[in-house]
């Protein structure tokens, strides 16, 4: 067999539970919104384009932890297969090493390198702006939808709204009453002879924009009550959603949502501890993409052991070591936000870790020399399948 054959067989062999692997890790985390997505159709009466535009919108995210994982699974299956049914072996002794039996792998982890690279850095933060910038579309159609003429409408907490007529293709109303409790012991109440509804795209906000009115409300001075009437030519009724929603739809950028270009732009004016969190997600996003051949370089020792352990072994040592990763990740960055650990060293030194037990691990795997602990992990999975077995056989 050439070598060229021999790269693309294998390749061969990873490409294809890659993408088994991808699509199904990709829906499960589309599960966990689905429900969500679901009530606002139901409830809200979105479009299902929009739904569809919303998952378009979600996926770089889903991506950025499924693509890492998915391949990091497809290696392990690949190598446990061939070295499952001597495939590793008969290469072995037609010349090739593993070294050489590595090379595909590490070339296709370049590429979902470079997949990954382009989700974090470009990807997922345009991703999650388009998000918010679609919730905000949709609450916008459903305030205008929601205001009907000659109703009282209670959509918005603590406020009730009345409009005479109601223009729906210009969003625009006359004869406006809104009663505006949000204030607590001050309810006030605002008349208006027009208005109309327009969203403010740079804090998420919906605006009752109102023309030619007065504003009634109670007031309380000195212990004495009297009465203020104010008069207004314009004048700007901020329609408070939920505060979930408000959460949800506000576009005041969060480091994730924030470019890679805005993140390495300094900003005197922000605090310290903004500073570090802008400066944690930039480190984040150079880190993660190194993810896949991090994993390429353990998959393939542990791989060729996997077939040894019982049926799912491959599965649960990779889900393993990919949450041991992540973990290892998640415990720096809160180290270096909260205990001003040091940034780089920091965040780089799990990817540096795991990538030095890797190559110490494909040397012993290439030497043929059994990996450490392997003999505790193969009872440790014996005494599990043993205890599986005698349930199942007492069943």
């Amino acid at each position: 067999m050439s070598s060229l054959r021999l790269q693309t067989y294998i390749s061969r062999e990873i490409i294809a539970p890659f993408l088994l692997s991808l699509v199904l890790f990709t829906f499960v985390l589309l599960l966990s919104r689905l429900l969500k997505l679901i009530e606002m159709v139901v409830d809200k009466g979105v479009a299902v384009s929009e739904i569809l535009h919303l998952f378009a919108c979600l996926l770089p995210s889903f991506f950025v932890i499924t693509v890492p994982l998915s391949f990091l699974l497809a290696v392990m299956l690949a190598f446990g297969r061939l070295s499952a049914d001597s495939e590793i072996v008969a290469m072995k002794a037609a010349g090739f090493s593993l070294y050489r039996l590595s090379q595909p792998v590490l070339i296709i982890a370049l590429l979902v390198c470079g997949f990954t690279a382009y989700l974090t850095l470009v990807a997922e933060p345009a991703g999650r702006v388009k998000l918010k910038q679609r919730l905000i579309d949709i609450a916008y159609s459903k305030a205008a939808v929601a205001l009907q003429p000659q109703i009282f409408n209670e959509e918005f907490d603590g406020l009730m709204m009345y409009a005479n007529d109601v223009d729906n293709q210009t969003n625009t109303m006359t004869g406006v009453f809104i009663s505006d409790e949000r204030m607590g012991n001050t309810p006030s109440i605002i008349v208006a002879q027009r208005g109309e509804i327009r969203s403010d795209r740079t804090n998420g906000s919906l605006l009752m924009h109102l023309r030619d009115g007065s504003i009634h409300r109670p007031v309380i001075r000195s212990g004495k009550r009297s009465y203020q009437v104010v008069d207004f030519q314009s004048y700007d009724v901020n329609l408070s959603l939920n505060t979930a929603d408000k959460e949800e739809k506000s576009l005041n950028l969060k480091p994730k949502e924030m470019t890679t270009k805005a993140l390495m732009q300094a900003d005197p004016e922000l605090s310290e501890e903004k500073q570090r969190e802008r400066r944690v997600e930039l480190m984040e996003r150079l880190v993660l993409p190194f993810s896949p051949l991090i994993f390429a370089l353990l998959a393939v020792p542990l791989g060729i052991r996997s077939h040894r352990s019982p049926k799912g072994g491959g599965f649960s040592v990779a889900l393993f070591i990919f949450l041991l990763y992540y973990l290892c990740l998640s415990v720096a960055k809160t180290m270096v936000q909260e205990n001003n650990w040091p940034l780089l060293g920091s965040l780089w030194g799990p990817s540096v870790a795991f990538i030095v037990v890797g190559i110490l691990l494909l040397i012993r795997a290439a030497q043929e020399r059994p990996l450490p602990g392997s003999g505790a992990a193969t009872l440790f999975y014996d005494g599990l399948s043993a205890i599986f077995y005698r349930k199942k056989d007492r069943s």
